[in-house]
């Protein structure tokens, strides 16, 4: 009996024990507000004739196919217009994923006073229309034609059924898209911003999960309610970090019914795309992709596009109204402005000098695509943490960085609800980088289109991430970043070498001379601050919770840049005859950072001795030394950790003999 009760009390203890490690922690996720808004411009007068009309709101139910009822909205003018003898033409505004409505009230208000029958509605399972939301799929497409069919026989607001237009951003973007490529949605035109026929993959694209799919699929009550397939792919999203089992699932589930690149011939009514290539929820390689398929009318933009996290800029803007404009005149006013024989293609490349940590754009445009003159430059992965044109290294060696879990029981809901940062996050998982940069532009240089990685990879675990981030650093030290990507393999077996090709997120760019090239590879894919205005603390992608040691093999990786009317041979400046002739300390990146940073600093050939690093806060005291030793020629690099110290500026110096240089950087916690 005493035995019995003795093995009973070991079971019993070992299951708390048990349970104290592995219990999962609840999901609190910090879901930011108006993560998927779209900006809405006010639509342009007819010949300004019709201004500041009083107007009727109304607001209504439209029971749909399956008795769900949708919370909808319409505002017309009081007073026929006699110039106008079919009635006005009409609008319909849908909003972004989580919103409702009611968001748009004032600006359809607005619109209205225009001279437009304007609809609005809350898309099932969001503000107060009924039902559950399928996230974005082909039953919220065939709502969007139901509610097209009533207005087309709502004839109480004087509208003209021969000028109806659909447009909004993201979700609203994404689904009169859908439905026009579908069939059966009867109006004459489209104006879809910040979307993509392949939105749903490009949440999940090279096996990568984004931080805004979590999002999107985790918000509270008031903003979504989600069918039981959405609750099943969060769980799944929740396992990501450290197991494989339910990949194939996600990655199966979520493409059905939303990705609809291959139904996107169908459509043939007149539309007009736009993207922001900064966006942090679809890469515009989407619609980049979808543009050979496109047999309707189009216009495409590239660039600024507010919303999503995108910069801002205001030339943009200004630009932006024209274009919107020129649309309407022509698709919902009749009037023939020659829009058919201008370009259909326009873009603006970021550039150099950033204001308000916001890049500057420059507008371009093209009557083809890919624009005349692009080519693929090859920078090798190479010794010394050089990034060399089209030169393929001689050595077979790897380069290597940790994915450092310093605590193989960090959940993914934990790192979550930790924001990825903290004291406890930290104590349990370390962002480690390694880095690899070209000589000096020895000019300015266009790049448009989609970066490639080739890369030969070895890791230790069976599930490995590697995150590859873009920079330009000017001559003075600045750095930014430019894009990114990432790619993290599911179905990989610890120890084997692969080879594999992978598209990075589309951007257009102008690097400047005397600038360079930078990219980094880390384990966790954040940067401050332009990361942080829209992420916070958190990752563009969740990252492996698994402990594993990647390397990437130098001969066979490479970055292929597409780059405009380069030839590979004047690329970057010929160092070789440009030797420093004193030591160089570059500026800490990144900066801000938290809580680790990497200094760099070279060696010249004609100094062999002591050199040290020291680290002083802002009254100038030492704090901290990272280098004391004699050292040769070369270019090195060491990592502070500051997670001891507290958040604000320090300073480090690098001492040479008789040279000295100091630098400042910032701790953000």
């Amino acid at each position: 009996m005493k035995k019995i009760r003795y093995i009973l009390l070991t079971i019993i203890i070992t299951i708390l024990f048990t349970n104290s490690y592995s219990q999962e922690i609840t999901p609190n996720i910090k879901v930011p507000k108006n993560i998927d808004t779209y900006k809405f411009k006010l639509l342009p007068l007819y010949k300004n004739e019709l201004v500041d009309l009083p107007i009727i709101t109304a607001d209504f139910k439209l029971t749909l196919r399956d008795n769900i009822q949708l919370d909808c909205s319409k505002f017309y003018p009081v007073e026929p217009n006699p110039y106008l003898p079919n009635g006005y033409p009409v609008v319909i505004m849908l909003h972004g994923y989580g919103d409702r409505k009611e968001t748009l009230a004032e600006f359809a208000r607005a619109q209205a006073a225009y001279g437009y029958v304007v609809y609005t509605y809350s898309m099932r399972g969001q503000g107060n229309s009924e039902g559950l939301s399928n996230l974005i799929s082909t039953t919220e497409a065939d709502d969007l034609i139901e509610f097209v069919n009533f207005v087309r026989t709502d004839f109480s607001t004087g509208l003209d059924t021969s000028k109806i237009l659909i447009m909004g951003g993201s979700q609203g973007g994404i689904i009169p898209f859908m439905a026009a490529s579908k069939g059966g949605l009867k109006v004459n035109s489209i104006i879809s911003a910040l979307a993509s026929p392949e939105f749903a993959t490009s949440w999940i694209e090279n096996g990568s999960i984004k931080m805004t799919f979590l999002w999107t699929i985790s918000y509270p009550n008031e903003n979504a309610r989600y069918t039981n397939e959405i609750d099943n792919m969060r769980n799944w999203v929740y396992q990501s970090g450290n197991k494989n089992s339910n990949w194939n699932k996600l990655a199966t589930t979520l493409p059905k019914n939303r990705d609809f690149m291959t139904i996107v011939q169908n459509n043939k009514i007149p539309i007009l795309l736009e993207n922001s290539w900064q966006d942090y929820f679809f890469n515009t390689l989407g619609n980049i992709k979808a543009i050979p398929l496109l047999t309707s009318n189009y216009r495409i933009y590239f660039g600024a596009v507010m919303g999503h996290g995108g910069d801002i800029s205001e030339s943009e803007n200004q630009w932006h109204m024209e274009f919107f404009n020129e649309w309407f005149y022509y698709y919902i006013w009749g009037i023939d402005n020659g829009i058919l024989i201008r370009p259909k293609f326009h873009y603006a490349y970021t550039t150099y000098p950033r204001e308000k940590n916001a890049w500057s754009f420059i507008h371009d445009s093209s009557a083809v695509w890919p624009i005349t003159g692009v080519n693929s430059v090859k920078f090798y992965f190479s010794d010394s943490n050089k990034l060399n044109p089209n030169k393929t290294p001689v050595t077979v060696s790897t380069k290597s960085f940790l994915n450092n879990v310093l605590d193989k029981r960090l959940t993914m809901i934990e790192a979550v609800n930790e924001d990825f940062t903290g004291p406890i996050f930290d104590s349990k998982f370390r962002k480690e980088s390694i880095f690899f940069e070209t000589a000096p532009l020895s000019k300015n240089v266009k790049m448009i289109g989609t970066p490639k990685i080739n890369l030969k990879y070895k890791a230790s675990a069976n599930i490995c991430q590697y995150n590859f981030q873009i920079f330009e650093i000017k001559s003075d030290g600045t750095t930014n970043m430019v894009t990114r990507i990432n790619y993290t393999d599911r179905n990989y077996t610890a120890g084997a070498i692969k080879t594999v090709l992978i598209n990075g997120i589309s951007h257009a760019h102008i690097f400047q001379a005397g600038s360079k090239i930078r990219v980094v590879v880390t384990n966790l894919d954040t940067y401050l601050p332009q990361d942080s205005a829209f992420l916070g603390t958190c990752p563009y992608v969740l990252p492996v919770l698994v402990k594993s040691t990647n390397h990437i093999y130098l001969r066979g990786s490479y970055i292929d840049f597409p780059f405009v009317t380069i030839t590979s041979g004047n690329i970057v400046e010929n160092t070789t005859s440009n030797i420093n002739s004193e030591p160089i300390l570059e500026q800490n990146y990144p900066n801000p950072f938290n809580p680790t940073t990497n200094i760099r600093f070279t060696i010249p050939n004609n100094y062999s001795g002591l050199v040290t690093i020291k680290i002083y806060d802002m009254t100038g005291r030492e704090i901290q030394q990272l280098v004391n030793q004699n050292m040769n020629a070369g270019t090195y690099e060491v990592v502070w950790n500051a997670s001891n110290y507290a958040s604000g500026v320090y300073f480090y110096q690098l001492t040479a003999g008789n040279y000295k240089e100091i630098r400042k950087m910032m701790l953000i916690k």
